[in-house]
């Protein structure tokens, strides 16, 4: 058993690695390429890898925080992958059972989560990050849900909500790199300057794009299509 632990353990570290590496190479490249596309399907596999490993290690030495992030990372990039198939969400076309089923999953487990941190600080016990992640995770999947049921949608929000949720993943990620090797933060900028950060290149991109299409330029001028 300890040997597979250690398998996982490093294992888990090095897709973290690649994981790193390749979502700003397919946030850099022209959406819809080849380079992007090629990327970014090697950042989903990387993360869906480090979803199940550390499900397994969080399980297995509890590390709630762990299962946390994983979870969330893994919802993100789950649903910001399958938003590129649902272009005409606004027709109530692209949404599967699965995609409600992952949702659902992700949604009790995050439900869960809350009732838990939120018991434990009624106890005294510090967990905020973990209710502030289980909130965030809780809205993510609630959010999605409502995409999936929305016929007023804009022909475009899965360009948008790809780039978020995509991006999202990535700073699940670089969460866990900065809580694990940047330690000579303090402790609470370690867990949230990726988020902060983050959030404000989301913020800016989707306005970028946005603005783009509102003045007229065509999405297949921002996005080749054609190859997707």
């Amino acid at each position: 058993m300890e040997t597979l632990i250690a398998f996982l353990k490093y294992s888990h570290i090095t897709a973290g690695v690649i994981s790193l590496v390749s979502a700003p190479v397919a946030m850099a490249a022209a959406k819809g390429s080849r380079s992007h596309r090629l990327w970014g399907k090697i950042f989903l596999w990387c993360m869906v890898y480090i979803f199940v490993s550390a499900v397994i290690l969080g399980t297995y030495h509890w590390k709630p925080f762990l299962l946390m992030v994983s979870v969330l990372s893994f919802y993100l990039v789950y649903s910001g992958t399958r938003t590129i198939h649902q272009k005409q969400i606004h027709l109530g076309k692209g949404v599967t059972w699965y995609d409600w089923t992952v949702a659902a999953l992700c949604g009790v487990f995050m439900l869960a989560f809350l009732v838990w941190s939120i018991d434990l600080m009624v106890s005294g016990t510090n967990v905020v990050l973990i209710l502030f992640f289980s909130v965030g995770g809780l809205f993510s999947v609630v959010t999605e849900m409502k995409r999936y049921q929305s016929r007023v949608e804009s022909r475009h929000s899965w360009l948008f909500n790809h780039i978020g949720r995509m991006t999202g993943g990535f700073i699940a990620a670089v969460t866990a790199f900065s809580t694990n090797v940047l330690t000579f933060l303090p402790g609470i900028v370690q867990w949230l300057w990726p988020t902060l950060i983050g959030n404000l290149l989301i913020i800016f991109w989707i306005r970028t794009y946005r603005k783009k299409l509102d003045n007229g330029v065509r999405i297949t001028d921002l996005v080749q299509l054609n190859r997707q």
